[in-house]
């Protein structure tokens, strides 16, 4: 894996947004996607032109170039002069297989820039084929803790046969159940993997399936947060985000309807969403314009790909009625 190179301004994102400790233990917290854009804009309209042109600026400095407060001027400060600290901690990542980028980067996905806009997560962290986060790409979403029924196995193996057929990555959350199926079916039939996780980046690209496909060139993983962090539900909110957004279609299995599902249809973060009929809790999100699903085989997902495989076509949902 090639080592990657940061200009200023990529530089300068990381260093305001990424955590350096996987509890957060944070002696000045990270900015967060919407305070980062406000500093974004700031610093581009000030004399300095860009967010690189901040390095180096004293506290007072910044303060007059950003408009901010001292306080906010310090913790800004404070964040900025952590290099050495980030460039010991990307080495030691890189040296793992596990790189980072940002939204001032190429190789940044790009349907995270037009789907999530302003939200879309500055910094990302990666490993393997990044060159699968910019092909159309199918997701299969469900929580731990819910048993997968041989009706769900048998649906998850069409898509992962369908999604072969097209060409198309499948998406997987990283959790027990729907996505470790999914990932052991690929590693069975074929085909690439992206996998989103929710924390623990680092320890499932170790994880004997995925270690495989990563190494056949099929695979690239995906996080928001830091390589060693834990699972979190708030992690796991961001992570499906992302997961909707790189998806063409997804097809929610199950839900604990804590994950942002009713986010993704309300904000169009993927344009066609299916909810399994086997799920309850799925019935929300049906009533909310997710496309009802129950039994797939082969030829239904066929027949599903027609609505999106290579239009712009996009679902009704109800909030456009609203």
């Amino acid at each position: 894996m090639p080592a990657m190179y940061y200009g200023d301004d990529a530089f300068a994102t990381m260093l305001l947004t990424v955590s350096l400790s996987p509890n957060r233990a944070e002696y000045v917290r990270p900015l967060s996607t919407p305070e980062y854009r406000r500093i974004l804009q700031r610093a581009g309209a000030s004399s300095v032109g860009r967010l690189g042109g901040l390095l180096g600026v004293d506290i007072s400095g910044l303060m007059q170039l950003l408009a901010v407060p001292e306080e906010e001027a310090y913790r800004i400060f404070t964040l900025l002069n952590r290099g050495v600290q980030l460039s010991y901690a990307l080495e030691a990542f890189e040296q793992k297989g596990i790189q980072a980028f940002t939204c001032f980067d190429d190789g940044y996905p790009q349907k995270l820039r037009s789907r999530m806009e302003a939200g879309a997560p500055p910094s990302l962290f990666f490993a393997g084929n990044r060159a699968l986060f910019d092909q159309p790409a199918i997701s299969v979403i469900g929580v731990s803790g819910i048993k997968t029924t041989p009706e769900v196995r048998q649906s998850i193996e069409a898509i992962v046969l369908g999604a072969k057929e097209l060409g198309f990555p499948v998406i997987a959350g990283g959790e027990l159940g729907v996505s470790r199926v999914a990932e052991g079916l690929i590693l069975e039939h074929g085909g690439k993997l992206i996998v989103a996780v929710a924390g623990g980046l680092q320890e499932h690209a170790l994880e004997e399936t995925v270690a495989k496909l990563l190494a056949d060139g099929r695979a690239a993983l995906l996080s928001v947060e830091h390589p060693e962090s834990l699972f979190t539900i708030p992690h796991a909110i961001a992570r499906n985000k992302i997961i909707f957004a790189l998806s063409q279609a997804a097809f929610v299995f199950n839900t604990d309807g804590k994950r942002g599902e009713t986010d993704a249809l309300k904000n169009r973060l993927c344009n066609w969403i299916y909810a399994h009929t086997g799920c309850p809790a799925n019935r929300a999100l049906v009533s909310r314009g997710a496309v009802p699903f129950g039994a797939l085989d082969l030829e239904g997902f066929r027949a599903l790909s027609e609505h999106w495989k290579g239009t712009g076509a996009e679902q009704i949902n109800l909030f456009d009625l609203l």
